[in-house]
C-alpha cells in the first residue's frame, strides 16, 4: 500500500509558512548558492564564505561555464543571434528546465574510517553518450519537434513558444520546435498515482520556492544568475513542477515499496534536499557537423554518435568547447533540450544504504519494469582521484554528470567525509 511506504508528519506549506520555512528548517539563507564556474577556472558566483571551497580546477576543458552570453578572451565573439542570447531574451518561456536526484553514500563513515569511499547511485547510460548516467532526469519543460505530438504525460506549454532549428548553431534545417510542459498530477492521470510521494514532491517544491525567493534578495547578483534563478522559480511556480520532482524521486528508486524501516523519514529527506540543491546550466556537445533532421533513422543517429569524437578529432575540431570558448558539459544526442538549467538534488543515503544488496532499482519516468542500478565510486566516475582530490581531466565519456558532480564536491554540496564523528 502507498501509505505504508513513508513515515512523516509534515504538512504542505501554507503561504504564510513559506515565509518562515528557512527558520523552521534551520537553513540559513547563505547556504543557497549557484554552481557556475567561469571558463578560466575562477568561480564567478561567489560561494558563501562560511563554506570551505577547494581551489578551482586548473584545466579549462574541465569546468562548468559561467555566463554563457559572455565573450571569452582568445575566442570568437558570441554573435547577437546566438541561441543562448535568444533564450535570454525570454528566459522563462524559452529555457528547458530539468530535475535530477543524486543519491550518494560514504562507505566507512559509520566505522570512522580514514579511507572513506564515496559512491553514487547510477545506471548504465540509456542513450550511449557515456558509460554511466544518473538516470533520474525529468524535464519540467522542454522542446519537441513542432509536427510531433507531445509524449505521454506532457502537453503544449501555455505560452506556445517556438524556436526554429536554423537558430541553433549546429543546424540550417527548416523545421521548428515547440515548448511542452509536464502535466499537473501526471502520475494520477496515467494510472501510477502515489499520494504519499506526490506530497513529498509538493513539500519539496514549496521549500525550493522559498530558497529561490531568498536568493533573489541578493542585490549583488549578476544578471545571468538572477535570470537563471527567476527562470527556475517560474518553473517551480507552476503546479506541474510537482510532477517533475515526483518523477525524479520515483526514477531514483529510493521510494520503491519497502516496509523495513531502512529509508529516512520524509522530513529529514526534505531537509537534506533543500539544503543541498544546486542549479547547473548544462551546455552540450551536439551532433557534428550538423543537427540531423527529425525524420533521421535511429541507426543513422547511432552511427553519428559513435563516430563523432573521432571525426571531430580528425578534422581538428575542438571536442571540449565551441568556437566561442564555452566548455561542453556533456555529450548529447540530437535532443536540442539538452541545453538546460538543471536542478540537482543530492541525497546522502549513507545511514541507510551501506550494503550492495540495498541498491534500489531504476525506473523509466512512467515505467513499471525495474532496471539495474549500481553503486560506482566518485573516483571510477572520473570525479575525484583516489586521494580525494579533484580530477583534472575530461569525464564526459565516462559519466554524463561528471563535471556537475565534480563541482558539487568542490562546493561542498556532496560531502566526501562524514561531518559528525559520533555516527
Amino acid at each position: 500500500m502507498a501509505n505504508e511506504r513513508y513515515s512523516y508528519s509534515l504538512m504542505p506549506l501554507t503561504i504564510k509558512k513559506r515565509a518562515a520555512a528557512l527558520i523552521a528548517f534551520l537553513i540559513p539563507s547563505h547556504t543557497w548558492a549557484f554552481l557556475f564556474v567561469a571558463p578560466g577556472g575562477a568561480i564567478s558566483r561567489a560561494i558563501p564564505n562560511s563554506i570551505h571551497v577547494r581551489p578551482p580546477l586548473r584545466s579549462t576543458n574541465a569546468v562548468i561555464n559561467g555566463d554563457l552570453t559572455r565573450d571569452n578572451p582568445g575566442f570568437d565573439s558570441i554573435p547577437a543571434d546566438d541561441y543562448i542570447k535568444s533564450y535570454q531574451s525570454d528566459p522563462e518561456n524559452l529555457w528547458p528546465v530539468e530535475f535530477f536526484i543524486v543519491a550518494y553514500r560514504r562507505l566507512g563513515a559509520r566505522r570512522r574510517s580514514p579511507g572513506e569511499r564515496v559512491e553514487v547511485l547510477v545506471r548504465s547510460s540509456a542513450n550511449g553518450t557515456s558509460k554511466y548516467g544518473l538516470g533520474t532526469g525529468v524535464p519540467a519543460t522542454r522542446w519537441i519537434h513542432s509536427k510531433s505530438n507531445p509524449p505521454k504525460g506532457y502537453q503544449t506549454s501555455e505560452g506556445k513558444a517556438t524556436f526554429h532549428a536554423r537558430d541553433f548553431p549546429w543546424s540550417d534545417g527548416g523545421w521548428s520546435y515547440s515548448k511542452i510542459d509536464i502535466q499537473d498530477r501526471v502520475f494520477a492521470r496515467v494510472g501510477l498515482g502515489d499520494p504519499d510521494l506526490e506530497k513529498v514532491a509538493s513539500i519539496l517544491r514549496d521549500h525550493l520556492l522559498v530558497h529561490f525567493a531568498d536568493f533573489l534578495r541578493d542585490e549583488n547578483l549578476s544578471h545571468w544568475d538572477s535570470s537563471t534563478a527567476r527562470t527556475v522559480m517560474s518553473t517551480l511556480d507552476k503546479k506541474s513542477s510537482i510532477s517533475a520532482i515526483q518523477g525524479s524521486l520515483r526514477m531514483s528508486g529510493l521510494f520503491a515499496s519497502k516496509n523495513d524501516g531502512r529509508y529516512k523519514s520524509v522530513s529529514r529527506l526534505v531537509r537534506e534536499i533543500a539544503r543541498a540543491a544546486k542549479v547547473v546550466t548544462m551546455f552540450p556537445q551536439m551532433p557534428y557537423p550538423h543537427l540531423p533532421s527529425p525524420d533521421t533513422q535511429e541507426e543513422e543517429l547511432r552511427r553519428e554518435l559513435v563516430t563523432r569524437q573521432e571525426r571531430m578529432r580528425a578534422e581538428g575540431v575542438d571536442r571540449h568547447r565551441d568556437k566561442h570558448g564555452r566548455v561542453y558539459t556533456h555529450i548529447s544526442t540530437s535532443n536540442v533540450s539538452n541545453t538546460i538549467h538543471g536542478v540537482y538534488l543530492p541525497i546522502d543515503v549513507t545511514d541507510i544504504m551501506l550494503n550492495d544488496d540495498e541498491t534500489p532499482p531504476a525506473l523509466d519516468l512512467f515505467g513499471t519494469d525495474e532496471a539495474e542500478r549500481m553503486w560506482i565510486s566518485l573516483a571510477d566516475l572520473g570525479v575525484i582521484n583516489s586521494d580525494g582530490s579533484i580530477k583534472d581531466d575530461d569525464p564526459k565519456s565516462t559519466f554524463i554528470s561528471g563535471l556537475v558532480l565534480r563541482h558539487m564536491v568542490e562546493e561542498g554540496s556532496i560531502e566526501l567525509h562524514v561531518q559528525n564523528p559520533s555516527l
